[in-house]
């Protein structure tokens, strides 16, 4: 029989947030060229909501697209725009490079200009003259200046043949002739060489220097010959004869010019030319300006000339007398870029050499003794196998830490069948923990996070102690299973909502705020079957499901988080445990060791490590001073269990970086305490070992890291000032996660540009790159992680993947979602329209809220807690030894059994349904093969925490106070364990379980010296006197009063604690 149900149907307004609407804004200011007729019909996007993600998306990428680029254009190309020819100009000692030896070019500087001749040096070029040119001869010059082997004829040089009058006996002398190595060599043309040229030869021309040579050498020519303005003065300082100066930027030398006049002073005979040829003024000009700048002063000389005389003059030294241009490189507009990137490389450099001195942690492991701080280990599973999750539940139970004082807390998210398994996950981890398959706990309801009727759930309860080489551990296993019309992924809510499920039950035990039923049924688990009343429990042990952790680990998490109360969060390194399974493994085990050793290493200095990784992290539950909420803080909570995850941008925080952004949230609401990492306490993850498992892997952390970095951002708190602080670190961070393709990019071009030699060496980029990796390597070899070095290099091999491949994939995926049917948006603007299509109405007024007391006064109330002579027959569960007996119990059926049943019905919605007895159990709900064995309030036989028996651990629900000494439990901090440090939250700080009258949490600031001593009489009269010392009897105090300072009354306590014990 089919029965039609009503769909609830309803639209809801919301205010748009005005970061939220600038966004928008840019959003479509970037992709207004798009149609949305095309993402709708050809695209397949029907959904407002979806449409607009994909605009995001798309904006997004035109940003990082955009950053690339000005972050490429800035190296390669804003210089060339400031320096056009800055990569065309060689002085003598660069120039020295291009030898033409081991395949590089062959270049030469001639009248100022440098030449390639690297096709013609080889070549056999006598041209009619019987001096041999071979290959020999001509690698001499490589990479010279050969001024001195191509002298001017200045009786055909512009400009000097006017001055001269042509006269061809017009021949400068050499100032040096030690700058000519080879005489063989000396290009002389025309009358120049008319005592050894040959006729036949084109040196026989007068005009073969202008007419010849200077065209060949025009179509080789590459840039400029620049000397620095030091080596000019230099030159200068070092002979007095060098008439060196500078015009305009370029530069002369009248050496010769002035040798010449002097060498022919006492000269005689006809047809002599007039050897200064050259006007006075200029000439004068160069000999007082010798070695420095003359453009002033000659342009003075020059306007005191007729034009013509002037123009000839300039022309003269141009052609005859110009040797090469002042290093234009070194002026301000081509030194600006320069100093800017090595302002960027400095600031680079100084972290990564802060990062290696936070990795540089030389000795040993600390070994700090075992605490007795209270841990709940939460493992939230979805759809591991069987392997994987026993091997993580062992390494809990096997940890070097008090196996009472620590809880295995696993939630299992929702009753699916994973991938390779034969069973559901739920059944997986009972089986583990071996609770019998006969028992079928009641499913009892909670609130998850959701849309719509999704926020309903339905969840089961399991409790047990669970035994494996020689431990013998309490758990909880909390099983969602989902409302009786959820056929796909039943339970199934997400990491987040598992999360949360622990923090809102944490919460409201330490505000004793009213609980659902399924957290009362927790609460009734671990005080009275478990025998630990959670108000103990200090810390969340976060791990994940495939995660191993070390013995030692926990205690030195632990350990440091009790020896610096300012801890609120610490984790330590994950190690890859299947690194040789494939390739795609092996270049993930350098990765995961540089992540924990230089990122998180350098924020732990800080006090700020931006992601605690979900799988193997420490939280703090409340603060040891005053014991206020910290990771259950409600104000982490509310924003952490944000239902609406509409935008791309959540999204993103939600869905797929959820550990990254809690702990953001614990950086934006605790900005004074710490959140540390250490590198003692290790844990092994099994990390992706196929490439497509890898690509959705990384495509989470690549798009969640930027969701939350820019969440970091713009928090109001952050430690440090300007580029002294975690903001920077933050923005250097996302900006070196989004232009992670340009920087393989520019290494590309520098490896082209070096290998095709159309660049000098970039010695700084190769030696920040040897640094990096380098100081790297140095680390590994210091602390005696050889293999590293080897996965260094397979990492480098794998470096295109890691920097273009993946963050190009994980870009483009970023709006990969699934968007839920239940709450759409249809419009965006100042105002949000939010559409509600569901199946089942949903409202908080239906999940029944009691406090504990509350529910156990009703109890006992409605008699169902006094049925004496009921008993309960209970066969063996397997693994735990834990036996099941007839005997007696004060707990029996159903506490709502009475007619009050109404008033927690089920409120799911729809048709009419048949209920189930128990008010708070799954209607219509098909038995899961799962079990319990541990009695249930609502409706399960309870058996009392039991404290003797022949064999302590074969009790269905013992207490942990069995396994204490029969004195001095409460010595130390609980349990006997004299030999540990006491908790800062004692036994005796709350309610105790174990006997003795009930001491309650006093939140007065100022209490009255009545109430002290009346507090601190009832707890003396519960402890062994024989033990008892003032400094657990004065801690016990000032825990059962957080919020005054007794600390400061501690000579008081004491004087009152020796009356009291006289008496």
């Amino acid at each position: 029989m089919i029965i039609s149900e009503k769909r609830h149907h309803a639209t809801e307004v919301i205010a748009t947030t005005r970061q939220r609407r600038w966004w928008i804004r840019i959003v479509w200011l970037l992709t207004w060229w798009i149609p949305s007729f095309l993402l709708k019909w050809p695209g397949g996007m029907k959904r407002a909501d979806v449409r607009m993600a994909w605009r995001e998306k798309v904006a997004i990428c035109i940003m990082i697209a955009f950053t690339c680029g000005v972050v490429i254009f800035y190296i390669v190309g804003f210089g060339r725009i400031l320096c056009p020819d800055m990569d065309k100009a060689w002085n003598s000692g660069e120039l020295l490079a291009y030898t033409g030896d081991n395949g590089a070019p062959f270049y030469a500087a001639i009248a100022g200009q440098v030449y390639d001749f690297s096709n013609f040096w080889k070549q056999d070029h006598t041209n009619g003259l019987g001096t041999p040119t071979n290959e020999a001869i001509m690698s001499q010059f490589g990479g010279q200046n050969l001024n001195p082997y191509f002298p001017v004829p200045l009786f055909a040089a512009p400009g000097c043949q006017e001055l001269s009058g042509g006269n061809t006996n017009l021949v400068l002398q050499p100032a040096n002739i030690s700058l000519v190595s080879l005489p063989q060599a000396v290009h002389k043309s025309g009358a120049l060489g008319a005592s050894n040229s040959f006729p036949g030869s084109d040196f026989a021309s007068n005009t073969w220097y202008w007419d010849s040579l200077m065209p060949t050498l025009k179509k080789r020519y590459k840039g400029t010959y620049v000397i620095d303005n030091k080596d000019i003065k230099s030159a200068v300082e070092n002979d007095a004869t060098t008439y060196w100066s500078i015009y305009k930027g370029k530069i002369y030398d009248l050496s010769d010019y002035f040798y010449t006049i002097s060498f022919n002073a006492g000269t005689s005979g006809t047809n002599l030319p007039n050897w200064a040829f050259l006007d006075k003024t200029i000439t004068d000009v160069f000999k007082q300006g010798q070695g420095s700048d003359i453009t002033k002063a000659l342009n003075e000389a020059l306007a005191a000339m007729n034009e013509n005389d002037a123009k000839n003059n300039m022309d003269c030294l141009n052609s005859a007398f110009y040797i090469g241009s002042t290093d234009f490189r070194k002026t301000a507009r081509c030194l600006v870029q320069n100093y800017m990137l090595l302002a960027f490389s400095v600031i680079l450099m100084t972290t990564i050499v802060a990062k290696f001195l936070a990795a540089l942690q030389l000795g040993g492991k600390r070994n700090p003794e075992l605490l007795d701080k209270f841990v709940v280990c939460q493992v939230p599973c979805y759809t591991e196998g069987e392997e994987s999750l026993k091997k993580t539940i062992d390494s809990l139970a096997c940890l070097e830490y008090d196996d009472k004082r620590k809880l295995i807390f696993i939630i299992c998210d929702g009753n699916i069948i994973g991938s390779g398994n034969n069973r559901p996950t739920p059944r997986i981890v009972l089986d583990i923990l071996g609770v019998d398959p006969k028992v079928d706990p009641e499913p009892l309801l909670f609130k998850s996070i959701g849309e719509g009727s999704k926020q309903l759930n339905y969840g089961k309860v399991y409790s047990g102690l669970y035994e494996v080489e020689g431990h013998v551990v309490p758990y909880v296993v909390v099983v969602k299973v989902g409302k009786p019309t959820e056929t796909s992924r039943p339970g199934n809510r997400g990491k987040r909502d598992s999360q949360v499920l622990l923090m809102q039950y944490l919460n409201r035990v330490h505000f004793d705020a009213p609980m659902c039923p399924l957290e009362l049924e927790i609460y009734h688990q671990m005080r009275n079957v478990i025998g630990i009343d959670p108000t103990f429990y200090e810390y969340i042990f976060q791990v994940d499901a495939d995660t191993t952790v070390a013995p030692e680990s926990l205690n030195r998490l632990i350990s440091c988080a009790a020896d610096d109360q300012q801890i609120i969060g610490i984790c330590g390194e994950t190690k890859v445990a299947n690194e040789r399974e494939s390739f795609t493994t092996m270049i993930q085990v350098y990765e995961y060791y540089i992540s924990h050793h230089l990122t998180k290493a350098f924020e732990s200095l800080f006090g700020s490590v931006t992601c605690l990784p979900g799988c193997f992290s420490v939280y703090r539950i409340r603060t040891a001073d005053k014991g206020r909420p910290v990771i259950i803080s409600s104000v982490v909570i509310d924003e952490y269990a944000e239902p609406n995850v509409d935008t791309l941008h959540k999204k993103n925080l939600f869905s797929l970086g959820e550990d990254r952004y809690l702990t953001t949230l614990m950086m934006k609401h605790f900005p004074t305490f710490k959140m540390k990492f250490t590198p003692d306490a290790l844990a092994y993850t099994v990390a992706p070992s196929r490439w497509n498992v890898l690509l959705s892997q990384r495509r989470r952390w690549i798009n969640s890291t930027i969701h939350n970095l820019v969440e970091l951002l713009f928090l109001p708190e952050m430690c440090g000032f300007c580029f002294f602080s975690m903001r920077f670190i933050v923005f250097i961070d996302l900006l070196g996660t989004i232009i992670l393709p340009a920087t393989f990019t520019y290494l590309i071009y520098l490896i082209v540009v070096v290998s095709t030699h159309k660049a000098p060496i970039p010695y700084i980029s190769i030696g920040m790159i040897a640094a990096v990796y380098g100081l790297q390597a140095l680390i590994f070899i210091l602390k005696r992680e050889f293999m590293l070095v080897g996965w260094m290099f397979v990492y480098i091999l794998a470096y295109p993947v890691y920097s273009v491949f993946l963050p190009l994939y994980s870009f483009w995926s970023m709006d990969d979602f699934s968007w839920g049917n239940t709450r759409k948006v249809v419009g965006e603007g100042s105002n949000k329209t939010v559409v509600y299509d569901d199946d089942e109405r949903f409202d908080d007024s239906m999940i029944p809220l009691r406090t504990f007391k509350e529910y156990e006064a009703n109890a006992w109330e409605t008699a169902s807690l006094h049925s004496d002579g009921e008993k309960e027959a209970r066969s063996d569960s397997g693994r735990t030894g834990r036996s099941r007996r007839t005997r007696n119990t004060n707990y029996a059926g159903s506490v709502h059994s009475s007619a009050r049943q109404s008033e927690y019905r089920d409120h799911s919605g729809g048709s009419s349904r048949v209920h189930s007895p128990n008010p708070y159990m799954h209607p219509q709900m098909a038995p899961m093969w799962t079990g319990g064995g541990t009695g249930s309030m609502y409706g399960e036989p309870f058996t009392p925490p039991m404290a003797f028996g022949p064999n302590p651990f074969n009790s269905p629900a013992m207490s942990l106070e069995s396994l204490r000494p029969p004195t001095g439990m409460m010595a130390s901090g609980g349990f006997g364990m004299d030999h540990a440090r006491a908790s800062n939250y004692s036994l005796a700080t709350t309610a105790n379980p174990f006997g003795g009258p009930a001491l309650s949490v006093n939140p007065n600031p100022s209490p009255s010296d009545e109430a002290v001593l009346s507090v601190l009489r009832s707890y003396l009269l519960t402890q062994d006197l024989m033990t008892v010392t003032k400094r657990s009897a004065r801690e016990a105090i000032y825990g059962l009063f957080p919020n005054a300072n007794l600390q400061e009354r501690a000579s008081w306590l004491n004087e009152n604690i020796d009356k009291i014990l006289s008496e």
